[in-house]
């Protein structure tokens, strides 16, 4: 989100030291520039199919939340029409997360909840939470438990897939956490919006900072096969790869970015993200080539997802 500059408050306390002397100011650009996301107005869009949530084009598609416009649609990778998923009341959504059964979950930002829409036209249910103010990022273990970056309680919350009910998530210090990423081995990264970091909460008990030089605000998140880290670093209007056999950080070549939000792989190394303030989706392909995917009525797409590969998507 862009920075935003907001006066001090007559009743603010002085600071301690030098050092946190800007922090309130620049955490309340950060809340006002965060803020953006729960008010920005709805346009009129395009005609578009409605889908009832199957599979509806050959090849791979990807989900995208249509966050300006109350919808997730379907944007296939090889070409084609977008479709509208047929889901009741949605109001803001943002992020998105698939389960190895084929169940999308979807943060219901403006309710406050998070919706399951179960496959093979199963319906749509929402998922059992307690407390949740502005979800936004969500990510899927591979036992099926749900972990929701709950951005305005500025903490993480699990969702056991065994129905034991909603627990917090040990972590410190965050502010309005934003994306999340699950490793094969458990470890869960969270971007820290506000405190322009990303943290990893490992399996094992016990948070670490991701080390990264000059993130501002970061959103979306994704795990490469190897264990790659890339970062939509909104602030800046770049996505950053931190590699993992080395931890070297360097910077995704797309071009002409306007806070980029949400983040997705493909199976092929293909890298996708939400061009948010630019309305549109873009694709990096391994080989260095960008192009626009199906750029047909998005308002502010928030977040991206694939579903888990079947037979048919080749």
């Amino acid at each position: 989100m862009e920075r935003i500059t907001v006066g001090p408050y007559e009743d603010e306390p002085p600071l301690p030291s030098s050092r946190t002397r800007g922090w309130p100011v620049r955490r309340r650009a950060a809340l006002a520039g965060l803020l953006l996301l729960c008010v920005w107005p709805a346009q009129a869009v395009g005609a578009a199919e409605p889908h009832d949530g199957h599979h509806p084009h050959t090849g791979q598609s990807l989900y995208v939340s249509d966050y300006g416009n109350n919808r997730v649609v379907t944007l296939p990778t090889r070409g084609g029409g977008e479709s509208v998923l047929v889901l009741d009341g949605l109001v803001r959504p943002t992020g998105l997360a698939w389960d190895r059964a084929g169940s999308l979950y979807i943060a219901d930002t403006g309710n406050n909840r998070v919706l399951r829409l179960l496959p093979d036209g199963g319906g749509q249910t929402t998922v059992p939470t307690d407390g949740l103010s502005r979800p936004l990022g969500l990510a899927v273990d591979a036992s099926g438990s749900l972990y929701v970056a709950d951005s305005f309680n500025d903490r993480v919350v699990k969702v056991p897939a065994d129905g034991s009910g909603q627990t917090t998530v040990p972590t410190a210090g965050l502010l309005h956490p934003w994306g999340l990423a699950l490793a094969p081995g458990g470890d869960l990264y969270v971007s820290d919006f506000v405190n322009d970091r990303v943290v990893r909460v490992s399996a094992a008990g016990g948070q670490t900072t991701v080390p990264a030089e000059g993130l501002s605000q970061p959103t979306g998140l994704a795990l490469s096969a190897t264990g790659d880290l890339y970062v939509s670093d909104s602030g800046n209007n770049r996505v950053v790869k931190i590699a993992a056999a080395t931890g070297a950080q360097t910077t995704v070549p797309f071009t002409s970015l306007s806070n980029p939000l949400g983040l997705a792989l493909d199976h092929r190394g293909t890298l996708y993200v939400a061009d948010a303030f630019n309305n549109r989706v873009l694709r990096l392909r391994p080989n260095g080539t960008q192009t626009v995917l199906n750029p047909t009525g998005l308002n502010t797409p928030t977040g991206l997802a694939f579903p888990p590969r079947t037979g048919a998507d080749g």
